[in-house]
């Protein structure tokens, strides 16, 4: 038995010798690595000082052209704007829905990029939308505070109810601005674009509505109608201007 120890014993010194010769050879390759690491970086020269970069612009509105005022005398104003509508800085823009209210092609399209993911998904625990009826959102992305978004009409030549189920948009969706305490509110030519409701037909309606919403209800100061293209401006205009003609 002592003999079988003493041989354990000799293995194991053996082994600890191996093992001991094994580190001290890492600790010189370390300590050399470190000294020529050390030396390289004293021979370097110093880098350049860098110029600092000017911050980014910070993000502003796209030009919104004022075209004209009509003062309804009961505290709330309609305006005509062209520009951008995603890129208006107001309580409430107005989105022309698809019934998913996911976004779609057209100006919808255009406002759910604008306003990014995160208006996709608030819409989605909305349920979607029926036509005439409205649901506000956050802005998210967009300048606006909030989005109305509401479902128009597909134009079947006006004899299937379009011009009452168009008067329920802006009327539902000025009712939403006015429950939510908003003070401004921004429309586009709801159904004009692939629902293919004729322009002039279309801006009346939304224009005579609204005139007669704030006439009639006290809260909302701006109500803004919107065009991008020089048509949609100017069919706005011209229901603005038989509006005042009486």
């Amino acid at each position: 038995m002592g003999r079988l120890s003493a041989k354990f014993q000799k293995i194991y010194e053996e082994h600890r010798r191996k093992v001991a010769a094994v580190e001290a050879e890492t600790a010189a390759h370390v300590a050399a690595l470190i000294a020529e690491l050390e030396s390289s970086r004293a021979a370097a020269p110093e880098p350049e000082a860098k110029t600092p970069e000017p911050a980014p612009a910070p993000v502003t509105a796209q030009a919104i052209v004022p075209l004209m005022v009509i003062e309804t005398g009961a505290g709330g104003n309609l305006e005509l704007l062209q520009g951008d509508l995603a890129k208006l800085p107001v309580d409430a823009i107005v989105s022309p829905a698809s019934s998913t209210l996911q976004g779609g092609s057209g100006l919808e399209g255009i406002i759910f990029a604008a306003a990014g993911p995160g208006l996709v998904a608030e819409c989605r625990t909305l349920g979607g939308i029926e036509r005439g009826q409205a649901k506000i959102t956050k802005g998210h992305g967009l300048f606006a505070r909030h989005v109305i978004h509401t479902a128009g009409p597909v134009w079947k030549g006006g004899d299937a109810g379009e011009p009452e189920t168009l008067t329920a948009c802006y009327r539902n969706s000025l009712q939403l601005a006015l429950d939510s305490g908003l003070k401004s509110i921004a429309f586009p030519a709801i159904s004009t674009g692939n629902f293919g409701y004729p322009l002039d037909e279309a801006a009346r309606v939304g224009v005579r509505e609204a005139a007669r919403f704030v006439s009639a209800k006290a809260g909302l100061e701006k109500v803004y109608f919107i065009g991008f293209q020089e048509d949609a401006v100017e069919a706005f205009r011209k229901a603005m201007l038989e509006l005042t003609a009486g």
